[in-house]
C-alpha cells in the first residue's frame, strides 16, 4: 500500500492545491479512525505515515495522569505506572504501544476517503479565504447563491460570504441569482455559519 499512499497524497495535493502535509495529516486521521473500530472500548489511536516511503505504523495511546485524578483506564495511565516503563515521562505525555496496522477493506477505504476529503475541503476553504484576505479587497460584487434562514449566501469566485438579514436593505426582496455589491468584514464570522466571512451592503 505504501506506493499507493504516496501517489494518493501527490494527486490530492496537486488537485486540491493544498500542502502535502495536510493530505498526510488527513490520511493519518482516517487510518486512526478506522483502526479505532477494532476496539469495543473507547480508545485513542495514533497513526504515523513515513513521508518518504508511504509505510505507516499504528499505536494505541494512553495519556499520563496523576494517580489521584486517574479515572479512565481505556484512555489514561497512572503516572506511577507510566514511570515503571519510562522514568522520565511527565504528566499529560503519552504512553504508546504498537498496533498491527489494519489492511483496508472496502468499508474502511470508503470511511477513510470521507475523512480525507472533509479535511482537505476544510483546508482548501481556509486557504482560499486567507488568499482573499491578503488581497485586502473589501468591496466586491457577487451573486446570491442561496437564501438560508433569511440570510443570503453571496458567491464571488470560489468564496462564499454570508449577508445577514439585518444587513440587507429593508423590504428588499432578494432572489437567487441576483447580483449584489457588498463590503466584506474580513476576520468577522457569524456564529451559525462559522466558515463564511460576513458581508454588508456597500
Amino acid at each position: 500500500m505504501s506506493r499507493e499512499v504516496l501517489l494518493l497524497v501527490d494527486v490530492l495535493a496537486r488537485e486540491k492545491n493544498v500542502d502535502r502535509a495536510i493530505v498526510f495529516g488527513a490520511l493519518e486521521s482516517a487510518l486512526a479512525s478506522a483502526t479505532k473500530k477494532r476496539f469495543t472500548e473507547e480508545s485513542d489511536v495514533r497513526v504515523s505515515i513515513d513521508r518518504n516511503t508511504g509505510e505507516y505504523v499504528s499505536f494505541r495511546c494512553w495519556q499520563v495522569m496523576d494517580d489521584e485524578t486517574f479515572e479512565t483506564p481505556d484512555l489514561h495511565v497512572k503516572l506511577s505506572e507510566a514511570r515503571k516503563r519510562n522514568p522520565n515521562i511527565q504528566l499529560e505525555e503519552f504512553v504508546e504501544e504498537p498496533l498491527e496496522s489494519i489492511d483496508f477493506g472496502r468499508i474502511g477505504a470508503q470511511a477513510a476517503k470521507q475523512v480525507i476529503f472533509q479535511k482537505i475541503r476544510d483546508a482548501e476553504r481556509e486557504q482560499i479565504l486567507n488568499d482573499f484576505m491578503e488581497r485586502k479587497e473589501h468591496l466586491i460584487s457577487g451573486t446570491v447563491k442561496r437564501i438560508e434562514r433569511g440570510n443570503a449566501i453571496v458567491e464571488f469566485g470560489k468564496i462564499e460570504a454570508l449577508l445577514p438579514r439585518d444587513q440587507m436593505i429593508p423590504k428588499e426582496n432578494m432572489r437567487v441569482g441576483d447580483r449584489v455589491r457588498v463590503c466584506i468584514a474580513c476576520g468577522s464570522f457569524n456564529t451559525w455559519a462559522a466558515n463564511y466571512p460576513v458581508a454588508h451592503y456597500a
